[in-house]
Order: structure tokens, then C-alpha cells, then sequence
């Protein structure tokens, strides 16, 4: 007979398993969805809307990566990160917000947080929201004007080092970290490894 906190840690970790697939769908649902308004109704081309971009972050000797469901550009240069997410999507501007500074210099104007219910646009400079809903998201147009009138610059070397920080944390904090385009780290393989 097992002992009986294992047993209590192994029903946790199957509830855990649980909600992270399910928080997973939804993110998955949510991608779809904003991969169709881009292309269908925002007026974005294929060319303009990447998806699933990767980046390298670099913290003193340490190297991580991270990512974003989406990066928009407009005539060449990137204008919008897309971040989707399941639950809370308040809870993930700041690290949208991160990211949209830390992926291009100067950054990228536009951040915007998305489920499957809703979504928020917020502006990388003031980190505040600016629309709330999928109407909110920048049509091309828009956003071709946002990026003329940007007068973002490149962020400081200490700047940079606090964004890093705070984008690498909330990238911690969850159960499932990409690891690069090719998958992540998993609970099932974290709780395998005792």
C-alpha cells in the first residue's frame, strides 16, 4: 500500500496534468481565432503575420528562450506581438508587454493578450491598455499608422536587463515552458524526474 503522501502528490499532479491541457486547448483555440482575424478580417497578408516566434534571452551567463504566439509587421518592420493565453489574459499583459520590448529595437508598439473570449491591446510604451475586445486589434491600416507615428527608441541596457527579468519570471511561472519551436518541458516529465 503506498504511503499516503504520494498518493495525495500523485492525484495533484493528474489534477495539474489536467488543467494544463485544458489551459492548453484554450491557448490552442484562441491562436486559431486570432490567426483568422489577422488573415481574414484584419487585412494582414500571410507574409506579414509570423507565428510562433522564438527568441533568445540572455540573463548574465544564463540563455532562455521565449516566445510569442504571433509578430505582425507592416512594410518590413514589426508592429504587433500577439500573446495568447487560457484563463486571466489581464494576468499576461505584463508579459506581453515584455516581450514586445525585448524582440525588436526599437520595440514593437502594439502588444496584445488574446483568449478565446476576448483580448486587450496595450501600448508597449505605457504599458496600459488601450482597447479592450478582438474589434480593439489594430486592422492594417492602423496599424501601418501606429508604426509612422511610433516614436519608441531603443530601450537602455539597464531597461533591457529589467524587461528581461520580468519576461524570463513569467515564463517560470508556468507548468509548460517552450523550449524553442519544437516543444517544451512538461509537468509529466519535471514529476518523472524524482
Amino acid at each position: 500500500m503506498e504511503d499516503e503522501p504520494i498518493v495525495r502528490e500523485k492525484k495533484i499532479f493528474a489534477v495539474l496534468k489536467q488543467e494544463i491541457e485544458e489551459g492548453e486547448d484554450m491557448a490552442d483555440e484562441a491562436r486559431k481565432m486570432v490567426s483568422y482575424l489577422l488573415l481574414e478580417k484584419k487585412g494582414y497578408s500571410a507574409d506579414e503575420v509570423r507565428s510562433n516566434v522564438v527568441f533568445d534571452v540572455k540573463l548574465g551567463n544564463e540563455a532562455a528562450t521565449s516566445s510569442v504566439d504571433f509578430v505582425v509587421s507592416v512594410g518590413g518592420r514589426p508592429g504587433m506581438v500577439i500573446k495568447c493565453a487560457a484563463g486571466s489574459i489581464a494576468s499576461r499583459e505584463r508579459q506581453a508587454v515584455a516581450a514586445a520590448r525585448l524582440i525588436s529595437s526599437p520595440p514593437v508598439p502594439v502588444a496584445v493578450v488574446a483568449d478565446p473570449m476576448t483580448a486587450e491591446v496595450l501600448d508597449v510604451q505605457t504599458g496600459n491598455v488601450t482597447g479592450e475586445g478582438f474589434g480593439a486589434i489594430p486592422v492594417r491600416e492602423q496599424l501601418f499608422q501606429i508604426l509612422e507615428e511610433s516614436k519608441l527608441q531603443p530601450l537602455s541596457p539597464a531597461r533591457i536587463e529589467k524587461e528581461k527579468r520580468i519576461l524570463l519570471a513569467f515564463d517560470a511561472i508556468r507548468c509548460y515552458i517552450p523550449k524553442g519551436a519544437d516543444g517544451g518541458v512538461k509537468l509529466d516529465d519535471v514529476c518523472n524526474d524524482k
